[in-house]
């Protein structure tokens, strides 16, 4: 069974024959891991072909099932600085910056946001947004001709709603969600319109799943109150999804919010979401999400990356992900995968812990 047709039949509540995985890195560990096991295209075992800007060998090489496409906005946490410099500014006028950090495994660095260029009310009416059309992108294309057969292939427009309002209008912007509506939704309005029409081009060019996000929870409440995402969030949310399903009506839809969403689950459903990420276990209970929620989201995450991953050992890497395959993977509809991209601080024997894990315990028929 390839990894496509295991997601497939996961996505559509069937169960294939193991458990699918998915795993993300920070560069630094991506690094890490390409040098260290000296992956080359030819381990991998698709035909030969060169994909610009981007490659998959170590997902291919540890047996990941999906891949993942960062373009849009939220692309800019994942763009590589010019050699020398410490900042830069994406097409949107959102300054990012370096922030070192270290760890007993390396040190690296995140990206932050230093400048946002509608932080001032007078500079709304006269700013022009990147036009999705210009957007070169045609390297999905390319990822889609080599791996799309065989894996599953997700196109991230990451920052779709709050989070894109929140780049652009910096500290003001909660402040706006409550006495400035107007300014909140004429900018709302322009990122949904970017990301729909950016989302069109990646489902006419073969993508399996669109990946929104915006991080509305807190470790055990939300950002914004659950009237305030109705009023915001669930209609543009809303909108994105049916029409990318009018688009092509075998897409499936997937949407990201770390923290406690629980009040919201309910209005999700609703719009027609498929896929919930991540799951953050300090915030939401999976066992629970799967009794309530398994007939009507599937899940994609449920293993911690701020307790299990980075601070535990081996032994309770193997018993988390082992509780997930008993109380998440029955019936299909679970993608086993970290909360978060796997960072410096996680052992590398805890990364492997979580995959020899699965390998062993995740095929089905569940015996557990």
């Amino acid at each position: 069974m390839t990894s496509k047709e295991r997601l497939q039949l996961a996505f559509d509540y069937e169960e294939p024959d193991r458990v699918p995985m998915q795993v993300s890195f920070v560069p630094e560990v991506l690094q890490k891991l390409k040098s260290k096991y000296k992956v080359k295209k030819e381990s991998s075992n698709l035909s030969a072909g060169v994909v610009s800007n981007i490659d998959y060998d170590i997902d291919i090489y540890l047996g990941h099932d999906m891949l993942i496409l960062n373009v849009g906005m939220g692309s800019g946490y994942y763009r590589e600085f010019e050699p020398g410099k410490d900042t830069y500014t994406t097409e949107w006028g959102i300054t990012w910056k370096k922030m070192p950090y270290q760890t007993k495994f390396g040190d690296g660095y995140y990206t932050e946001m230093v400048g946002f260029p509608l932080a001032e009310d007078d500079a709304i009416d006269s700013y022009i947004p990147p036009n999705p059309e210009d957007e070169d992108i045609s390297f999905v294309d390319d990822v889609v001709k080599v791996y799309g057969k065989d894996y599953y292939i997700c196109g991230d427009l990451s920052c779709s709603v709050l989070e894109a309002f929140r780049y652009l209008r910096g500290p003001k912007a909660f402040e706006d969600l409550l006495v400035n509506k107007e300014i909140a939704h004429k900018i709302m309005d322009m990122t949904v319109d970017y990301h729909l029409k950016l989302g069109y081009k990646l489902i006419e060019k073969g993508v399996d799943m669109i990946w929104l996000a915006d991080d509305v929870g807190s470790e055990h409440s939300m950002l914004i109150s659950p009237e305030v995402f109705r009023e915001f969030m669930k209609p543009r949310l809303s909108h994105m999804i049916g029409e990318f399903k009018k688009k092509n009506k075998n897409i499936k839809a997937a949407w990201h919010s770390d923290g406690c969403i629980l009040p919201i689950l309910d209005d999700l459903v609703e719009i027609g979401l498929d896929v919930l990420n991540p799951i953050q276990p300090e915030s939401m209970n999976p066992t629970y999400i799967k009794k309530r929620y398994g007939n009507n989201l599937c899940l994609w995450g449920t293993v911690s990356t701020q307790h299990t991953l980075p601070y535990g050992k081996p032994k309770d890497v193997e018993n988390e992900v082992i509780d997930r395959i008993r109380n998440c993977a029955r019936g299909g509809g679970f993608l086993i995968a970290p909360t978060h991209n796997i960072q410096l601080d996680v052992p590398e024997e805890n990364l492997f812990a979580f995959y020899n894990t699965i390998k062993k315990y995740g095929r089905y028929p569940m015996n557990l």
